[in-house]
């Protein structure tokens, strides 16, 4: 039968953890509940009754109708020892509802365990469980309430229940009051309680490529455990030393599920598929975040970060490069300074033309105008010029003229020459769509997650180049290993070679002379991403091991297994490369000086038939 301090005390539960919500399910008389409803108004709870003494049609669906809440947390009373109250408890383990969002209180009038034990031995009580048993120890007309904490480390993993004792509560028709504890669980959270695993068994999605699958579990493991050839699936590689930091920590079992496989598609097969479907709980690779993703698995920590680029060499073929050499100055500024040699080249005529009238003994023939402006443009190229004005002011003008050219030269010269000479030559490549309209062939490093992305990217530059680069080509001569296409990339400037930065900077660093890095041109393939470890969103184990996660990234563990397996970057150093200027940049001034000695021949020819003309009018006449 109901009493005041019994109801006291449910509102002292729920209290203690804030709770402004419950369901209570009992089988008293309606007139007994009056003085709980009181007590649930006086204290601003929202509270509904449930009736268990009906038929099972009638609760058949109480999980849906009564427990599918939006409420972060929802308290729920259970009365024992009501003839439906086993019903309640199997329905609910099977809707999977003994979870840290409701806090559930199991009152036994009769204090026999026995019934806790047959209805909760093989039930799926997960270890967030937040389900507390309550059994009363009569005191004269008051009560003392035992209460205990009830959990499973995981029935299905092979953990047993645990019901350990907590503490005994005062209660009388007005108030509670906490008696003793008498246990120590009130020293520590209920994550920090319950972080022993020992005894359960984890299935452990393991992703291997390199060593076949079929091998035995040995080989397996000693691949993963390995430091050698770290590049060779360092996500798997990486994840699993901080596995089995957590399997250290925690002290639970594995059992491995071995595939060669991250996923078929988003969400479904290969090591994603076991997490989605809850076949493993943990898994040794990490994986992007995707809106499809987020559906069914839940983000615990960043690893590592994930990143596909193509590299390629400049090709020496790659057209004649004139603009290196008008690069310096806009055309505003040449114009100027051809307008200012125009001007210079006519004040030296006439500086030239008053010495010869005036002063015939500084000038013994008069200079053409033609003459003045190869003055001026020498002077202009720092040329120097063996006939100068001898008159003060013509000399003042020639030395400004000088000064100016100086300045301009070693403007020009400097630009010109850092440009060829400071850095090794870029492509103007950039993008993917500019890749993709180029003429370059494009290889791909033939991996699981490149296949995939390229067939189910909507990107248009990504569709372009599958159009254009996979297509139209053999199989054979665009799907390539690591190293074969970082080899060909070295071998054949201009080839292109698409994988993940790892893959590709280990080969690098291997079989490259430190100059031919600083030549390799990069462009990112697919947006950078982080890689986070996984686990299921409904997964009992999610907070507990989201927190050992995050504290090995603030230790600084996951970092170092960052530093070892994976590399983010190639290092090029000034000293490390010597810059060649190739006929593309060369080919503009061979062209530019054959161009003048065309004209000066045809020039040279036009004045020889003047000439002659001339002889022959003369001698005519």
């Amino acid at each position: 039968m109901a009493n005041l301090a019994l109801f006291n005390l449910i509102v002292y539960n729920l209290l203690q953890i804030n709770l402004q919500n419950v369901i209570i399910f009992h089988c008293w008389k309606l007139t007994a509940l009056y003085p709980l409803a009181q007590l649930f108004s006086h204290n601003s709870i929202f509270s509904q009754f449930i009736y268990l003494n009906q038929s099972h049609e009638s609760l058949a669906n109480f999980h849906k109708e009564y427990l599918d809440s939006e409420l972060t947390k929802l308290g729920v009373f259970l009365d024992m020892n009501c003839a439906h109250s086993a019903f309640i408890t199997n329905q609910s383990s099977r809707q999977r509802i003994f979870t840290h969002y409701f806090q559930w209180s199991l009152y036994d009038e009769t204090g026999n365990m026995t019934q806790l034990v047959q209805q909760f031995e093989n039930a799926n009580l997960s270890i967030n469980a937040d389900v507390t048993y309550i059994k009363p120890a009569k005191l004269h007309n008051d009560s003392v309430f035992i209460l205990y904490d009830v959990y499973n480390k995981g029935s299905h993993l092979g953990g047993k229940l645990n019901i350990t004792i907590d503490q005994s509560v005062y209660c009388n028709e007005s108030s509670c009051v906490r008696q003793h504890y008498l246990s120590d669980l009130y020293k520590r959270t209920r994550l920090q309680q319950r972080s022993d695993l020992s005894g359960i068994t984890f299935r452990h999605a393991a992703v291997v490529s390199k060593v076949p699958i079929n091998s035995s579990e040995d080989k397996l493991l000693e691949f993963l455990e390995s430091e050698n050839e770290p590049h060779w699936d360092f996500m798997s590689r990486m994840l699993y030393k901080s596995n089995v930091h957590l399997q250290e920590l925690f002290k639970f079992n594995v059992k491995f599920h071995w595939m060669d496989q991250w996923s078929i598609n988003d969400y479904i097969g290969g090591a994603m598929g076991e997490l989605v479907t809850e076949a493993a709980e943990i898994s040794s690779t990490p994986f992007v975040i995707s809106p499809a993703r987020l559906t069914y698995i839940f983000p615990l920590t960043d690893v590592t970060q994930f990143r596909s680029i193509c590299i390629f060499r400049t090709p020496h073929n790659a057209g004649i490069q004139m603009g290196v050499f008008l690069a310096p100055f806009k055309p505003s500024v040449w114009l100027t300074f051809g307008c200012l040699l125009l001007f210079s080249s006519l004040l030296l005529w006439l500086i030239f033309r008053l010495e010869h009238r005036w002063t015939q003994h500084c000038l013994q023939y008069m200079p053409s105008i033609l003459t003045s402006c190869l003055i001026t443009f020498g002077a202009a190229c720092i040329q120097g010029s063996y006939l100068i004005p001898h008159s003060s002011g013509g000399r003042l003008a020639f030395i400004a003229l000088m000064l100016t050219s100086f300045l301009m030269y070693n403007y020009y010269t400097s630009i010109v020459v850092s440009t060829l000479l400071g850095s090794p030559v870029r492509s103007n490549i950039k993008t993917m769509q500019q890749l993709a309209d180029s003429s370059l062939d494009v290889g791909f490093e033939d991996i699981g997650f490149t296949r995939v992305y390229l067939d189910s990217s909507p990107r248009a530059d990504i569709r372009s180049l599958v159009r254009q680069k996979v297509e139209k080509h053999d199989p054979k001569s665009i799907w390539l290993t690591g190293k074969e296409g970082v080899l060909r990339v070295r071998d054949q400037p201009g080839y292109v070679f698409v994988s993940e930065t790892t893959f590709l900077y280990t080969f690098v660093e291997k079989y490259y002379l430190p100059h031919e890095i600083c030549e390799l041109n990069e462009i990112s393939f697919r947006p950078e991403s982080a890689l986070y470890a996984m686990i299921h969103i409904n997964s009992t184990y999610r907070e507990l091991l989201k927190q050992a996660m995050v504290r090995m990234l603030e230790s600084g563990i996951t970092s170092k297994h960052r530093l070892f397996y994976s590399k983010s970057k190639l290092h090029c150093f000034s000293n490390n490369y010597v810059i060649n200027v190739g006929m593309e940049y060369a080919a503009p001034l061979f062209i530019a000086l054959l161009t003048a000695y065309i004209a000066a021949i045809l020039i040279f020819v036009i004045e020889i038939v003047w000439a002659r003309l001339g002889r022959r009018q003369l001698q005519s006449v």
